[in-house]
């Protein structure tokens, strides 16, 4: 498989549009890589997406990513409006995942790396200047919070909320043999600084949805302890913590 994967990314190179590719392909090789391909405008999405569509070696297998690319294509509705993302996955030689992204906002290799939670994953391959740019501070299989995400820095709802939506990757990165216990130690440290914040709002409505996020939160918080203890977390335990946030 790992070739497999390497002539992915070598036909991916090729393509001349403006993009980067990233993922976990950019780490060594493990059974069930894919590979994520972040497109900076919208025109390199499109000729990407026909590119693939129409090259035998690319197919799309799931019902829900076929009616995302012909909702997309054929009647230019998209989650793009709504949360500034579109996403359409198809696989490679029926082997392997490669995901093809859209953000907005997202116009170098530097928007997208630095919007990553795990410096581990901090390494992208930009396709127009041919340049491999990684974050990463930490080596080996130990791994830490990136330093450039700015959500990291911000004690709000909403940015927190944002990042504890991507625990999940901590989860799946430690069950893969990486140490993170100072990502897992970083998001207990959000967790805490959000809980003893003070109540804000003036109206009752207000109170009511403060008081709601915070009881949220202390469950949350609850979940990553034992995380931290047990370095194990059921799909249940997974699903509450996606449902909370």
């Amino acid at each position: 498989m790992k070739e497999q994967v390497d002539n992915l990314i070598e036909i991916l190179k090729k393509q001349d549009i403006q993009g980067c590719i990233t993922g976990s392909c950019m780490l060594e090789y493990f059974e069930g890589a894919d590979v994520d391909l972040f497109c900076y405008d919208e025109q390199s999405f499109i000729a990407l997406l026909y590119y693939m569509k129409y090259d035998p070696m690319f197919t799309i297998l799931d019902p829900l990513e076929l009616h995302k690319f012909e909702d997309y294509t054929k009647n230019g509705k998209s989650s793009l409006e709504s949360i500034g993302l579109v996403t359409i996955k198809f696989k490679y030689n029926l082997c392997i995942d490669v995901n093809i992204i859209f953000k907005k906002f997202h116009k170098t290799i530097f928007d997208v790396l630095s919007n990553f939670d795990l410096d581990i994953i901090t390494t992208g391959y930009d396709i127009k200047t041919g340049k491999t740019i990684s974050l990463r501070e930490s080596t080996g299989k130990e791994g830490t919070w990136n330093r450039w995400n700015k959500s990291f820095y911000q004690s709000d709802f909403w940015s927190t909320k944002r990042l504890l939506r991507q625990f999940e990757r901590v989860v799946k990165y430690t069950n893969r043999g990486y140490d993170l216990s100072s990502v897992t130690d970083k998001y207990i440290e959000l967790v805490e600084t959000i809980i003893s914040t003070e109540n804000f709002y003036k109206s009752d409505k207000g109170t009511k949805y403060f008081e709601d996020t915070i009881e949220q939160f202390e469950v949350v918080l609850k979940i990553l302890k034992a995380w931290k203890k047990d370095l194990t977390m059921t799909p249940e335990q997974q699903l509450i913590l996606k449902t909370l946030i």
